[in-house]
Formats: structure tokens, sequence, C-alpha cells
């Protein structure tokens, strides 16, 4: 099981670079929010996002920081107050050979991944693929649609929590509530 931090530190960054885009779009068209988020189906950036661009970049984020990459890195046996550099020490000390080759770094959050849970990560990125295909299904829109809003929706409420008297220019929760 993907541990909760990595995963919601995936949705947030997926979520910020889809509103990000849509409100860009609805800036410059002057228009409406279901409208930017039409435009958006048709540019760059929704490519990239259906042809799962953002789980890709996550992942071969998290196999370029295979522990084994550092089993002879001379910081394993360096003093550090550092209690993350101390963690990180602990792992390539302790575990073996095969079980480090099987580990992998999430540096944002800090959490530890096994290859099976990259493996998960994969899946899911597979599926959202399959989510947000436009062109196989055309009753498909109103799906991905809402999918977009779900989006939206996520990075509003994070907002609304660390920020609270920001301004939301799509006003999703305000719209779709």
């Amino acid at each position: 099981m993907i541990p909760e931090k990595v995963r919601e530190h995936l949705e947030e960054y997926i979520s910020q670079e889809v509103y990000v885009q849509i409100a860009v779009i609805k800036g410059k068209e002057k228009g409406t929010t279901k409208s930017a988020i039409n435009k958006y189906f048709s540019s760059n950036h929704f490519k990239d996002l259906s042809d799962g661009r953002p789980y890709d970049h996550f992942i071969d984020g998290l196999k370029d920081k295979c522990l084994i990459k550092l089993i002879n890195s001379p910081m394993r046996d360096k003093e550090t107050e550092d209690e993350v550099i101390k963690e990180l020490q602990s792992k390539l000390n302790n575990l073996r050979e095969d079980e480090l080759k099987d580990t992998y770094w999430e540096i944002e959050t800090g959490e530890y991944l096994t290859g099976k849970q990259v493996k998960e990560l994969e899946n899911e990125r597979d599926q959202m693929i399959k989510q947000l295909d436009l062109e196989n299904n055309s009753n498909k829109n109103d799906e991905v649609y809402e999918t977009i809003i779900g989006f939206c929706k996520k990075y509003e409420e994070l907002c609304t929590k660390k920020y609270p008297e920001a301004p939301l220019p799509l006003e999703i929760l305000k719209s779709f509530n």
C-alpha cells in the first residue's frame, strides 16, 4: 500500500497542475470555468496529463532515488545531527543488498517505497490514463469533465485549508457544491 503522505503529495501536485492550467485559460479567455475546462481538453497540458506524465515524472524520480545507488556513498558513516540523514544511513547500513535494490526514497515526504509500491503507482497511472481517454469513448466527455472538476475541488480544498483568505480564480467549491 502506498504511504498516505506520498499519495497526498502526488494528488496535490497533479491537482495544482490541472487547476493552474484551467485558471490560466479562464483568465485569457475571460469565459466560464466550464468553457476553460473544455478548452483545456485540447491543450498540450491535458495531453500530458492523459498520457500519465505527472505519474511518470514522479515514478522516474523515485527510481532515480533507489537506495542501491548510495551503497558506496561516503555519507553512510559520516557523523550528522540531521534526523533525515540518520534514518537514511540506518537504511543503507542495515538493509541487505537485495532490499536496497527494492527501496526507493521519496524525498519530498521522506517516505520509503518498495518496488511493489512503485508498481502500484504505475497501475494508478494506467487507471488515470484510461479514465481520461476522450478519444475511445464519445460518451466519456462528461466522465472526464467530472474527473477534472474533482482535481480542481481537491486543489481548492487544499488552498482553503492552507490559505483561507486567498481568492480562488475558479471558485469550483462555490459553483459545484
